[in-house]
């Protein structure tokens, strides 16, 4: 081994072997990350029927004059409705789509202010999918925005 000498040729095998290390490391890791998505919904045919619906009730929220809109506050996650906006009942449904067990629906209770307040306490940070479907008089509609909660 004393005349053992470290040439080009060894260096060029050490490069290739890093490299391969490097992409078979980054191979796995993303087939990880691809068995921790978990499907949004259990009922997704039956929401891909009723999507032609969804459609139109976007279409009446963007034709609002005053925009609903979802907040990230130190104390939660607040949707404030319009202050012209009255007598509306809906769901705020939250998705969490790294994990389904945290998924959750919340009939909409308006505060005074015309807004209501998701706690923190209740969500844990990450990506949500927040939609806010709702009906005003005899018109639906429906929000969507996707959080990175803190």
């Amino acid at each position: 081994m004393k005349n053992f000498k470290f040439h080009w040729g060894w260096r060029i095998l050490l490069v290739y072997l890093l490299f391969m290390s490097v992409f078979i490391f980054y191979f796995v890791r993303s087939f990880k990350e691809q068995e921790t998505n978990e499907m949004v919904t259990n009922d997704y045919y039956n929401k891909e029927l009723n999507y032609e619906k969804v459609i139109d009730k976007k279409k009446n929220a963007d034709t609002m004059r005053v925009a609903v809109q979802i907040l990230q506050t130190p104390k939660g996650l607040k949707i404030q409705f319009p202050s012209y906006v009255s007598d509306v009942h809906g769901q705020i449904e939250l998705y969490k789509p790294d994990n389904s067990k945290l998924d959750k629906a919340v009939d909409i209770k308006l505060a005074k202010d015309n807004s209501q307040l998701i706690p923190s306490k209740e969500m844990v940070p990450g990506r949500w999918n927040v939609s806010v479907d709702w009906q005003s008089g005899k018109v639906p509609y429906r929000v969507e925005k996707k959080i990175m909660l803190k």
